[in-house]
């Protein structure tokens, strides 16, 4: 479906945009917000993202699926904007519970929305210690449940070098989690 709706924005059809901006864009804003760590500067660059994969259809080829393609352009731009305005990180969207599921024991709630809160209040500060580039990679992989495969054409390098910063990056959160954590 993406790969028809890109083939029709590359003949100039802003109905196909417009379909696929309302498939893609909180996507794209969720990657924005973990790599940036700003929700104002997540929209500005999702908004960015979005133009630019409006621009730049015409240079896909069909080599990698649609998602794939417009994966890389966005991931391209936001980096960019981690790369020319480094702010000091404002924003963490914490995952909220599940709609309809009641806990029985108010307490049981209270306790595990404090662990929940204390761990991703733990993996922010050490989010905060990555490159862009790693916190995008640590993003795709785990955030957006992406292949190597998938990743290795978003940032058009090979699966192995992929293996080998998602690696890195994970010993870099483990060295700064300490022996024991789980987080990744």
């Amino acid at each position: 479906m993406d790969d028809e709706l890109l083939s029709r924005c590359q003949r100039g059809d802003e109905a196909a945009l417009y379909e696929l901006i309302s498939r893609h864009q909180d996507r794209i804003y969720r990657m924005a917000c973990r790599i940036l760590r700003d929700a104002a500067r997540a929209e500005e660059a999702m908004t960015e993202a979005l133009t630019a994969i409006w621009y730049r259809c015409g240079s896909w080829r069909g080599d990698a699926s649609a998602g794939t393609w417009m994966t890389q352009v966005a991931y391209r731009v936001i980096l960019d904007h981690a790369r020319t305005r480094r702010r000091w990180w404002r924003f963490w969207s914490a995952d909220e519970v599940e709609p309809g599921s009641q806990p029985v024991d108010p307490l049981t709630e209270v306790t595990d929305r404090d662990q929940r809160e204390h761990r991703l209040e733990r993996l922010d500060r050490v989010l905060k210690t990555l490159s862009p580039e790693d916190r995008g990679l640590i993003h795709l992989h785990y955030f957006e449940d992406q292949s190597l495969a998938d990743i290795a054409a978003i940032l058009e390098i090979s699966r192995d070098v992929v293996k080998t910063r998602l690696a890195r990056a994970r010993a870099k959160l483990r060295a700064a989690l300490g022996d024991g954590d789980d987080l990744f």
